[in-house]
């Protein structure tokens, strides 16, 4: 079969990813055929990117706090989902769905998909926890000051490198990685859309946007909606799925031991989502889809 014939078969939107990995220079981890130069271009772009977001905020008449620092964050982020959610979702429909299945089994064009897309998703890691946790974070003469909270992001950034890229060491267990990215990214830009309406509402610059604290009140409650059902309907699922497959069939493919070291960071993300699961519950208890809409100026 030609190769024209064989890029037919490929989705558009894996066209694109798979063009920018091509064109993009090679430095390999040692041993490894895992790329570093790509994921380090991510992490430029999405860090140019935070910076002009918190200047666009700037020009709005946002001031100069960590509320508009964490905005901009915010801002990246549903540009990191939404690219990434559309390309996984492409990368899942396209092959036989295995979680512990091998690379090698499918064809170079998905190989090189696959690479882009984790390699993506870790330059936002890498870009996230330098901006957010070290320049952002750094009080001069002291040096980065982190909380409590900002550990934990920071241990589910490493965490989730550390999956991403020992799937691709090890070219198998890669669509485990894909399928918990797919399942956790998918409530993140109406998540991060909640956070930067939170944040407007304080700024004085929408004091007088009477629509805003009603625009607020619905996506959040049509987050807390959709968060549940991933969270609480699918995710297990997923997850459980994903656990079975790595740990009983796909024992040939993945090593036993790498799939256990996986678990942890299979099952933390969805154990830490329990407090923001009854915050979502209690949310639409208290909101306009329970109790009949909101007032003019967003009152419930």
């Amino acid at each position: 079969m030609s190769t024209a014939t064989k890029d037919t078969k490929i989705p558009t939107i894996l066209k694109i990813w798979i063009g920018l990995y091509r064109s993009s220079p090679k430095i390999y981890l040692p041993g490894t055929d895992i790329d570093i130069v790509f994921s380090l271009r991510s992490a430029f772009v999405l860090s140019s990117l935070r910076i002009i977001f918190r200047h666009v905020l700037y020009y709005f008449g946002w001031d100069q706090s960590k509320d508009t620092i964490f905005a901009s964050a915010c801002l990246t982020s549903i540009c990191h989902s939404s690219l990434l959610l559309p390309g996984l979702l492409a990368m899942l429909l396209s092959q036989k769905y295995v979680p512990s299945a091998k690379l090698q089994d499918s064809p170079q064009w998905y190989q090189e998909a696959m690479h882009a897309l984790l390699g993506f998703c870790t330059g936002y890691m890498i870009y996230d926890s330098f901006m957010g946790y070290v320049v952002e974070a750094w009080q001069p003469g002291v040096g980065p000051v982190l909380s409590g909270d900002d550990w934990m992001f920071l241990g589910h950034h490493i965490l989730t490198t550390l999956y991403m890229t020992s799937s691709r060491w090890v070219k198998a267990g890669h669509i485990s990685a894909m399928a918990l990215m797919y399942n956790g990214e998918f409530s993140a830009p109406i998540m991060n859309v909640h956070f930067v309406l939170e944040k407007a509402m304080e700024q004085d610059c929408y004091k007088g946007a009477t629509w805003l604290p009603t625009l607020f009140t619905y996506n959040e409650q049509v987050f807390s909606l959709l968060y549940i059902i991933c969270r609480v309907f699918v995710s297990p699922f997923v997850i459980g799925h994903v656990t079975y497959d790595l740990l009983i069939r796909g024992r040939k493919n993945v090593p036993l031991w790498l799939s256990i070291c996986w678990m942890p960071m299979c099952w933390g993300v969805q154990f830490g989502s329990i407090p923001w699961i009854y915050t979502c519950i209690d949310t639409l208890k208290n909101g306009p889809l329970m109790n009949g809409g909101v007032g003019a100026h967003g009152e419930l």
